[in-house]
């Protein structure tokens, strides 16, 4: 096992997540730096909301991360824990997040994740969808 790494658990005695994308824990060695993001949502440049439509604004939301991952100089691999907002949850929502996150997410191993179900966002009028996360290098 290389201790430089950033290790992430998955316990038999616990389900399966990864089907899900997300694992049970993540640790971090001992000497690396963390990184902590701000939420991302479905917002351009100019910080307006892309689309109204959900799937939409997940993919424009992952493309956020990595662009705030990459001005860091760290990538999906680097990710160890993400909070995942959505207004308004549904198990439709949930499918389109795991569906969407797994082709635009193509990290090595999947961190540590939780779903937080809401009203509302404060970020903009009809955003749907947050995500913040936490990468250690």
């Amino acid at each position: 096992m290389d201790h430089n790494k950033n290790t992430f658990i998955n316990p038999t005695a616990l389900f399966n997540p990864s089907n899900y994308g997300f694992s049970h824990i993540a640790k971090i060695p001992e000497g690396k730096s963390l990184y902590y993001f701000s939420g991302q949502w479905a917002s351009d440049v100019n910080g307006q909301l892309v689309s109204i439509d959900f799937e939409k604004q997940v993919r424009q939301t992952v493309i956020n991360i990595k662009t705030a991952l990459n001005a860091a100089k760290l990538s999906i691999n680097d990710v160890v824990k993400q909070t995942v907002y959505i207004v308004d949850f549904t198990m439709e929502k949930k499918q389109v997040l795991i569906d969407v996150a797994s082709k635009e997410w193509h990290a090595e191993y999947l961190p540590a994740s939780s779903i937080i179900p809401l009203p509302l966002l404060a970020t903009a009028p009809n955003c749907l969808i947050e995500i913040e996360i936490i990468a250690a290098k």
